[in-house]
């Protein structure tokens, strides 16, 4: 699936066939996590799946809950433009560690909410894993700017700034508000403590 989304006209057979196979294949490793480190750059994602009441539905491939797959497809289908579910399938891609298919989705999502806290976080993390320093610096800032104690915002921003722009003394302004916002994820405020406490890079 390398071909880039041109319009918002209802999917082919074809092709919902195919997202829902690749959104249960996914969403079966990674069902239930909310949290996870990007070992290989430092930064850190919060990813949210949409939880839902009852018993479920059906199961089918791999344990995957189709009438949840097929909810996100109707609600795909009925509103293109819908930043929440764009993000959705965002972060799956991201998941996928398929960063150009993630940003053809999270730039989807810009278009219709480009103040939207969620789709910031997640353009931020698109483009720095695309190597895009500045524009992922860009979607951060916005991030901090709609909510200024966003740990997150702040750690990741930290990161950005101190290992990959050549910024550290403007890094550990950002790890410092993360040490004073003392969020309860120890390990976010472990990582922030322990770049403060780290000499600066060469």
């Amino acid at each position: 699936m390398t071909e880039k989304i041109k319009n918002t006209s209802p999917l082919s057979n074809g092709q919902k066939f195919i997202l829902v196979a690749l959104i249960g294949a996914i969403l079966t490793i990674f069902i239930g996590s909310f949290l996870y480190r990007m070992k290989s750059s430092g930064l850190v994602v919060e990813v949210h799946q949409e939880q839902r009441g009852g018993q479920g539905g059906p199961m089918g491939m791999m344990g995957v809950d189709m009438d949840q797959l097929r909810e996100l497809m109707r609600k795909m289908e009925q509103n293109p433009n819908d930043p929440q579910v764009l993000v959705e399938l965002a972060n799956t891609f991201m998941m996928m560690q398929a960063w150009d298919k993630a940003l053809e989705y999270v730039t989807l999502a810009a278009k219709a909410a480009p103040d939207d806290l969620n789709v910031n976080k997640a353009m931020g993390m698109v483009r720095f894993e695309r190597k895009e320093y500045p524009e992922a610096k860009k979607a951060f800032d916005m991030v901090l700017k709609k909510d200024p104690d966003d740990v997150l915002g702040h750690y990741n921003m930290g990161v950005l700034l101190k290992h990959y722009m050549n910024k550290p003394a403007e890094g550990d302004v950002h790890f410092r508000r993360v040490v004073q916002l003392n969020p309860k994820d120890q390990d976010v405020l472990k990582g922030a403590q322990e770049e403060l406490a780290a000499p600066a890079p060469k």
